[in-house]
């Protein structure tokens, strides 16, 4: 059995992650920040364990690593919403630059032999026009916020690890995925978050939006929990990965497409505070160097993902209404 150590378990895709792993046959340990909810791992409970440890603390991730001895690191805890490291970058430099060097800094003192795979970003690449897609790892990157600053000096940690002490590091640069347990700040849980209160007599039917015209390629986070599993399970060492669905969807026809779901008249309505700053206008990825080596393809289609998602949503409403 492969022991796998996820940084972040009880986040969106840590969580997706542990059952995926405990589900093939991976023995799974995870960490997680003291006071944060384990309510994601309800499907895998009592067959993953949990510690509790902050990445900022050196001598703590060390001594985990040292007792877990995985064989594969999954390093996914990080400041994830965009935003939120623009408002507080300095937040976003520490958790994920500092975090990242001493993941790996405990990898090379205590488990030299591990692979590490670290979670970056698409964001990395930065904007780019739509001659330009799809985007493929050799394409430089220049990222164009504060949250890809971030992604793109934790890569340079790991490709310096594994330079200099020969870490087998993998860098996985995940586009936008999507599905149940995402935060409700991220596009598609935001709108059926308010599509099942609005159903439940929560609020009133008006749903509130951001920027419909942007593009993004999503994919289903079922679909990129196993990419990381067959990463690491077959991926070279020292390699770039995109993981992504290869097409894009407008925000627009998502949110078309819930609110065909719905099950009520909702009026549309645009919040300039849900606006970004920094806004990438078209996302297209090209995830054929990950599927030459893995053989992975994403399994599931965009309609399956909006309705589960929809149905988390609804029964945490139907939840919070008894």
């Amino acid at each position: 059995m492969k022991r796998a150590l996820i940084t972040g378990i009880a986040g969106f895709a840590g969580s997706h992650l542990a059952e995926e792993l405990a589900g093939t046959g991976w023995e799974v340990t995870g960490i997680e920040k003291a006071g944060v909810s384990q309510d994601n791992l309800a499907g895998v409970a009592g067959r993953v364990r949990v510690l509790e440890c902050d990445i900022l603390a050196p001598r703590k991730v060390e001594r985990i690593i040292r007792e877990v001895r995985p064989d594969a690191v999954f390093h996914l805890a990080a400041v994830t919403f965009v935003p939120g490291a623009e408002d507080a970058p300095q937040t976003a430099v520490d958790v994920n630059v500092k975090g990242s060097f001493n993941v790996l800094e405990g990898c090379r003192r205590e488990a030299p032999a591990a692979r590490v795979l670290l979670i970056s970003s698409a964001e990395v690449y930065g904007k780019a026009s739509p001659e330009a897609m799809p985007l493929g790892e050799e394409r430089p990157p220049a990222p164009a916020g504060v949250y890809a600053l971030t992604k793109l000096c934790a890569e340079e940690a790991a490709f310096y690890y594994a330079r200099a002490y020969s870490l087998a590091c993998i860098v996985l640069r995940p586009f936008n995925h999507i599905g149940p347990r995402q935060g409700p700040a991220f596009v598609t849980s935001a709108f059926a978050r308010q599509i099942a209160e609005i159903e439940a007599g929560k609020r009133k039917p008006v749903l509130e939006v951001g920027n419909l015209e942007a593009a993004r390629d999503f994919t289903d986070v079922r679909d990129v929990a196993r990419a990381y599993r067959l990463a690491a399970e077959r991926c070279t060492a020292g390699g770039v990965f995109n993981v992504c669905s290869g097409r894009a969807y407008v925000i627009r026809e998502i949110l078309q497409k819930m609110l065909s779901m719905a099950d009520a008249d909702i009026e549309v309505r645009q919040d300039p505070a849900r606006l970004r700053r920094s806004d990438v206008p078209l996302t297209i990825g090209d995830r054929s160097r990950l599927s030459e080596a893995t053989g992975w393809e994403p399994e599931n289609d965009i309609d399956r993902t909006l309705r589960d998602i929809l149905h988390y949503w609804r029964e945490r409403a139907e939840r919070t209404s008894t």
